[in-house]
């Protein structure tokens, strides 16, 4: 192996004698800019009292030569008297090796010796195709070109920053896999010489509309103006239409589209009873269609529980809250045992109203009685107006002193203003005093201590 090595140095040295055979000077590359000027060596060595000729060529074309005084250099370029090659205001074309080639007669002959430039200037660089389309799922595939000496470093972004690679490339290949992949590309080019170059690509991905309902269900009394939205995202753009009970909606002053980017609405002016019923907003390009529906209603929203506090071992009051154009005539109040985390059967009691009818928010109060102690229970509130019951409230969970892991059910669950009501009135107020002769329910099972209140909302999961 060693002596491997020796003949590897030996056939090194031997190779550069011969290419430096009869010349001082070195073969060497320079590294300039434009503008600059470069000065090649070509030193011959002395060989006593015999005339040597030297010529210069760069692809086979004569440059210079010594032994012609009528030959004319080309523009920036000339010979010094020590044979070296001058070429100023260097250009990027002028980049490539340069001949310096020395003729002497025999028997000595003639010898050669090879040059480089290499002008170096700042990147450019520019998309294959600046614009792109996709399907959803498809993979994209796009392309710079940079030119530079060095030869530039091409590295990408989006609007999240830079996209990381194992290795720096001008092609970026990936799979389009959700509609936000669609957006502005840009490569950067970069070879330190100058500023970094850009280039941008606009990436369009097709894909079926979505639709994102901000309300799938509204309250409306008679009279009000109320507005059913619609947010729709597609590309190509969707267009956006309106069924009523599976029938285009009749367009006139009172029911009037608008849209705002891809904010779509449908306003009703003057709510009648006959307007109550599903509105579907439907959404189609060439990708297919896409529908979502959102019911317009005179029952009540939903209750909202405000607050809720033990009395005594064994009962509970609870204060909640409920938005409605339309005086409520009644509520159910639901309340069930959980027993190792199984609920077990609604148990249901009916609270006569007695609410002010001159407000369309709602306070109630109920005490509820002859609750178990050591027990975890849930609850959940309808409430009824002239145009029926309301959907039920969200489930909240409570438990009484003693009950088994009680910390976990510690939680600040009870949101104000968690329901917004779906219109808006003139200035209304919202003071509704608490019914106390509403209060009762007692299931006549009482042991006296003191119960601990504790809950959360638990979303209603349809065993109601």
């Amino acid at each position: 192996m060693l002596l491997f090595g020796w003949m590897i140095c030996i056939f090194i040295i031997v190779n550069r004698a011969v290419a430096n055979s009869g010349f001082k000077s070195y073969p060497t590359t320079v590294k300039t800019f434009e503008n600059d000027t470069v000065v090649l060596p070509c030193y011959v060595e002395d060989l006593d009292n015999v005339q040597t000729r030297v010529r210069w060529w760069r692809d086979g074309t004569l440059l210079a030569d010594s032994g012609d005084p009528r030959h004319e250099s080309p523009e920036r370029v000339r010979m010094y008297s020590n044979s070296s090659l001058e070429v100023s205001h260097v250009r990027r074309n002028d980049t490539g090796e340069y001949v310096c080639q020395a003729s002497r007669p025999a028997p000595w002959g003639h010898a050669t010796q090879v040059h480089e430039i290499e002008v170096m200037y700042s990147p450019t660089v520019y998309p294959v195709s600046s614009k792109l389309e996709v399907n959803l799922g498809e993979e994209v595939d796009m392309a710079c070109v940079a030119k530079g000496v060095p030869i530039p470093i091409v590295s990408w972004r989006n609007k999240d920053g830079e996209i990381p690679f194992l290795y720096d490339r001008s092609r970026l290949r990936f799979h389009a896999e959700k509609p936000s992949d669609a957006g502005r590309y840009t490569c950067v080019a970069d070879n330190g010489v100058g500023e970094p170059a850009t280039a941008t690509i606009d990436l369009y991905v097709r894909y079926k509309p979505k639709i994102e309902m901000m309300k799938t269900w509204m309250h409306a009394p008679p009279g009000i103006r109320v507005q059913l939205n619609c947010g729709v995202t597609a590309w190509p753009e969707a267009k956006v239409e309106w069924c009523f009970n599976n029938e285009s909606v009749n367009y006139s002053s009172r029911i009037v589209k608008h849209n705002a980017g891809s904010d779509h609405s449908l306003v009703i002016r003057n709510v009648r009873t006959t307007d109550y019923g599903f509105y579907l907003c439907r959404a189609s390009n060439s990708l297919g269609i896409t529908e979502a529906a959102v019911e317009l209603s005179g029952v009540a929203n939903p209750a909202v529980f405000k607050k809720a506090y033990s009395l005594s071992k064994t009962s509970y009051n609870f204060v909640w809250e409920v938005y409605s154009y339309n005086p409520i005539v009644q509520h159910e109040f639901r309340f069930r045992k959980v027993t190792n985390g199984v609920p077990g059967a609604w148990r249901k009691l009916y609270i006569p109203s007695g609410s002010d009818e001159n407000s369309f928010i709602h306070t109630y109060s109920f005490k509820l009685t002859g609750l178990e102690e050591a027990t975890h229970y849930e609850a959940l509130i309808l409430s009824k107006n002239r145009y029926g019951w309301s959907k039920p409230s969200e489930i909240i969970r409570f438990a009484t002193e003693g009950a088994p892991d009680k910390d976990n059910y510690i939680t600040n669950a009870i949101q104000e203003n968690k329901i917004i009501p779906a219109v808006q009135l003139a200035s209304i107020s919202q003071h509704s005093p608490l019914d106390a002769a509403n209060s009762g329910g007692s299931l006549n099972q009482g042991k006296i201590a003191t119960m601990i209140l504790v809950l959360y909302v638990l979303n209603y999961r349809g065993n109601i």
